[in-house]
């Protein structure tokens, strides 16, 4: 048994988040920024998941991803990873049919993030394995 700390979430949530952060000054430009690159990222993958998880459970997610998809596409990040996927050294990018985009930390290693998929099939097959997510194999429960 794993620890599994992660919940099912929607960008409207994570925006609800972030207005009642009284810590967070954010200017009256930097939502619409963000909200401009989301849709970028809706434009070339349309169907998005946001989840609010654990880094551990982040890491192991995207390597459930790169073992089910290929490649995230973009900046490969994967050096940086408890389960790393990709084994080539820093920097480079990856062309690939998903991506994902971490938003905002909500306590200590938690938070925001939403994955994207080119396809429904893959949000359907991605929606399906979330009960099997949790913080991997590094983490059991003692």
């Amino acid at each position: 048994m794993a620890i599994r700390t992660l919940l099912l979430s929607s960008y409207a949530e994570y925006l609800a988040v972030e207005q009642s952060n009284v810590g967070l000054e954010r200017t009256n430009v930097a939502p619409l920024l963000e909200d401009e690159d989301r849709n970028a990222r809706l434009h070339l993958y349309p169907c998005p998941i946001m989840l609010q998880v654990a880094f551990p459970e982040l890491d192991f997610i995207n390597r459930w991803c790169w073992q089910n998809f290929g490649p995230e596409h973009g900046q490969c990040e994967q050096s940086y990873s408890d389960y790393p996927a990709c084994s080539i050294d820093p920097p480079h990018c990856h062309v690939g049919q998903w991506m994902s985009k971490w938003f905002v930390k909500t306590d200590y290693n938690f938070g925001f993030n939403e994955w994207y998929f080119c396809s429904l099939t893959q949000y359907d097959r991605f929606h399906a394995a979330l009960p099997t997510f949790n913080w991997g194999e590094k983490y059991p429960v003692q």
